[in-house]
């Protein structure tokens, strides 16, 4: 069944392996994150890149968003408790499909509510882009979002010094 849209979750980490979270129906949401994690390691390809949002978008609907559970499922997948716990060392990507086009939108991580959506560099693409064009603006959410982050550089040392010790 053909539906208006899908959205998926995808969280990057700061080695650029990506965990992709697909939605499906809510009772108490509406439209929700389900019990469903798939994962792409680092290095990939742009065409592994895309092919792994097409999958995480594949799996949406395919299950309901468990409403009886206040746990989401990047708390369950990461084993920290709280939703801002659980997302701070991850840049999210939001993407949703709709019948028309692909919209790709970065989030900014706020340390009291968790990713914010940066809604000025939204970026959509219509659903027959070129190849290796979503990966373009992946990578370049990547670069600008994570590793452009002006601690991305302190925390890493910080984690390479704990690493030492």
């Amino acid at each position: 069944m053909e539906r208006e849209f899908y959205t998926i979750s995808v969280y990057v980490d700061k080695d650029e392996n990506l965990i992709g979270i697909p939605c499906g129906e809510s009772e108490k949401y509406g439209i929700a994150d389900i019990d469903k994690v798939l994962l792409l390691n680092a290095p990939y390809t742009d065409k592994a890149l895309e092919s792994f949002v097409e999958k995480v978008i594949d799996a949406c609907y395919t299950k309901k968003h468990n409403d009886s559970s206040p746990v989401s499922t990047i708390e369950r997948y990461t084993k920290k408790s709280g939703f801002v716990n659980a997302t701070a060392d991850f840049e999210l990507i939001s993407i949703v499909k709709t019948q028309t086009n692909y919209s790709l939108m970065p989030t900014f991580n706020d340390y009291e509510k968790g990713p914010l959506a940066i809604e000025d560099d939204e970026h959509i693409l219509p659903l027959n882009y070129n190849e290796g064009e979503m990966a373009e603006v992946i990578h370049g959410f990547i670069e600008i979002y994570l590793k452009a982050n002006m601690f991305y550089k302190e925390k890493r040392e910080l984690e390479e010094e704990k690493n030492k010790a």
